[in-house]
């Protein structure tokens, strides 16, 4: 294994005041400046090692430019992308980067599942990125953290103490151009990356991109262009599987951009298609995946797909034995299952590890469960949870008040993406009875939330997650439209609700942002009352929600209704975090306040008016169905399911 280290000095002493003189004061402002700069300059030396590391371990890409402003070089590739590297030494301590005998990147002594190294003929496409945060598993120390998904999320590194001086030297040693080439110096071994002037290819990517992959029609021609740079004698080549059909158009030395054209099976099929252009003993490259659309998440499971379910990759390597399951079958309490397309499955009983996921996904919630009594969700504390993309849940009904419950169980995650849950009349939909309770992470994402008017008293609480025990976790309610689906009636909603017993487990993310809810009331006349029915903490996101209303819930007058219950003690909050609320009703004696907290009083500008004008494109708006269209002038508050 060979094996690489940089470390950087990090250490951010404690300001200690002897005197009360501004001059004392500017120097220590300065000095506290210069070490937040000198963590900046850490992790982008780091980050900069990394991009040209990877560069230089790929091999395939050329140098067509580069410039040095001091210590400093900034060079253009071939594939047009622009990299700088600072030389001179950044003390402090960075975690340890190396590369084992079988090309995987090991990180802070712990080898990754992450190629460092091309194979067959395949580039490498994690690079790590590091940044150093505040451990608060570490009392606060400053540690460095790693992400290995282009900075959506991070992680601490075990072994990353950012803080201390270290001698060892840094990743890159030194770098030079010289004979032509950029040289590259990593421990004793020197990398070289050709310098080409004029070399281009760089694919310009298609608009059609999501995650990471072109998505083109199964069995329909598609293309796109390359930028390139040619001379007599240059060649360009189109590399993908034969089955995928690729040709470049005609080119000529003079040539500055050719198309490549490309027909897809029609059965789903991914691939990584590299375009190579030569230039006497020089070649640059660039790469896209490529991938066909499709409309049956069964279908790409059985071709491998990965199939996403908030942080969650179900595909056949992982899950081999997924099943379809038909009209009228039961459904297990363990397994990943697919709901044919207009099938409607039973389920009763216990929840363990459990995964349903609609055979199709265009299917407008025609793949169905339908569940009998309580459904109680087991000690999945370590599992996989309870996961459901793309499907209707719905229920015969059950003697508890409550449709889910976990009694004395912790659930590692309750994922609901892209479903349709039915609320059953004066029931709810969970609840947590137990101190040893507990949802670890919870995700409702672009859902459609049907809420029947209740029929024992009207302005009874509809309630989604209650806690009378239990513990809160990671939170995020994002992208759902929560809808009465009785004509000419509305509902008092709660989605999230605790008591003084509940524990709100520090360290966690709340995010409940962009949903829309119709003749969904928050009405609530105590002192809990809100959207959001628990203390807020600072951080927490509470934005970019739509109230629409056109019936009056019975309430007691000048009720409050409120997104957020309110502020606990001791918290403060960003106002960008809790900001874009947007009340809308035709309702012109409107016995409600509205506020984003409940309490008035907390700041100036607490309170919201409502706005006396519909938010929808006129038509549009079916209530008990929760559809319509947004006037563009208020694009980007709501949801938008597609």
């Amino acid at each position: 294994m060979r094996y690489y280290k940089s470390f950087i000095l990090f250490s951010l002493l404690a300001l200690v005041f002897v005197a009360c003189d501004t001059d004392d004061l500017e120097k220590d402002i300065d000095a506290l400046k210069d070490r937040v700069a000198s963590v900046e300059a850490q992790v982008q030396r780091l980050n900069d090692e990394m991009n040209i590391l990877r560069v230089a371990l790929d091999g395939n890409k050329t140098i067509t430019d580069y410039s040095i402003d001091g210590d400093t070089y900034t060079l253009t590739l071939s594939n047009g992308e622009t990299l700088t590297l600072t030389q001179g030494e950044v003390g402090g301590n960075y975690p340890s980067i190396d590369i084992s005998d079988d090309g995987y990147w090991v990180i802070a002594g712990s080898k990754t599942e992450w190629r460092a190294k091309a194979e067959n003929g395949e580039d490498a496409t994690i690079t790590p990125q590091f940044k150093i945060e505040a451990n608060p598993d570490a009392d606060g120390k400053k540690y460095w953290q790693v992400s290995y998904d282009n900075g959506s999320t991070w992680k601490f590194l075990e072994n990353g103490l950012a803080e201390g001086v270290n001698e060892n030297t840094p990743l890159i040693n030194k770098v030079e151009v010289k004979d032509g080439c950029f040289n590259v110096t990593i421990g004793s071994e020197v990398y070289q990356i050709p310098v080409v002037k004029g070399l281009e290819c760089a694919i310009n990517v298609p608009e059609s991109v999501a995650d990471g992959a072109w998505m083109i029609a199964g069995g329909v021609e598609a293309s796109f262009t390359v930028k390139v740079n040619l001379a007599d004698g240059d060649l360009v080549r189109v590399n993908a599987p034969a089955a995928w059909n690729a040709k470049v158009s005609e080119y000529s030395a003079g040539t500055t951009e050719v198309t490549v054209t490309v027909t897809p099976p029609s059965t789903p099929s991914e691939c990584t298609i590299r375009v190579e252009v030569t230039h006497g003993v020089n070649t640059a490259t660039d790469q896209i995946k490529a991938k066909t659309i499709s409309d049956s998440y069964w279908a790409e499971y059985q071709a491998g797909f990965d199939i996403k379910i908030g942080d969650v990759v179900i595909n056949k390597f992982d899950y081999p034995d997924a099943k379809l399951l038909q009209d009228g079958e039961t459904v297990p309490a363990t397994g990943v299952y697919f709901i044919a397309d207009g099938a409607t499955v039973k389920k009763s009983g216990p929840v363990t590890d459990l995964v349903l996921i609609a055979e199709r996904k265009d299917n407008k919630y025609s793949s169905k469960i339908s569940t009998t009594g309580n459904i109680s969700l087991g000690n999945l504390a370590e599992g996989i949870g309870f996961l459901c993309k793309g499907v209707s849940l719905s229920s015969e009904g059950t003697s508890s008040v409550y449709w889910f419950n976990l009694s004395g169980n912790i659930i590692e995650r309750l994922y609901f993406d892209h479903c349709r849950i039915e609320f059953m009349v004066d029931k709810n939909f969970s609840n947590f009875n137990n101190a040893k309770s507990g949802i670890k992470n919870l995700l409702i994402e672009s859902c459609h939330i049907a809420i029947p008017a209740q029929q024992a008293k009207e302005d009874r609480t509809a309630l989604f997650l209650r806690y009378d025990q239990g513990q809160y976790g990671n939170m995020t309610i994002r992208n759902n439209v929560f809808y009465c689906t009785t004509e000419n009636k509305a509902v008092s909603l709660a989605p999230l609700m605790t008591t003084a017993k509940a524990t709100v487990l520090d360290g966690i993310d709340v995010c409940i942002e962009n949903n829309t809810l119709i003749n969904t009331l928050l009405n609530h006349d105590n002192s809990t009352s809100g959207l959001m029915k628990i203390p807020y903490r600072k951080g927490w996101k509470m934005k970019n929600n739509l109230v629409w209303y056109d019936v009056a819930l019975i309430a007691n007058k000048n009720a409050t209704a409120s997104f957020l219950s309110e502020l606990g003690s001791m918290e403060t909050f960003d106002i960008e975090d809790i900001s874009n609320n947007k009340v809308f009703t035709t309702i012109e004696d409107n016995p409600l306040i509205w506020g984003i907290f409940r309490d008035n009083k907390v700041f100036e500008d607490n309170v919201i008016i409502p706005e006396l004008t519909t938010p929808f494109v006129d038509g549009t708006l079916v209530d008990t169905e929760g559809k319509y269209t947004l006037k563009p002038e208020y694009q980007g508050i709501g949801a938008t399911i597609e």
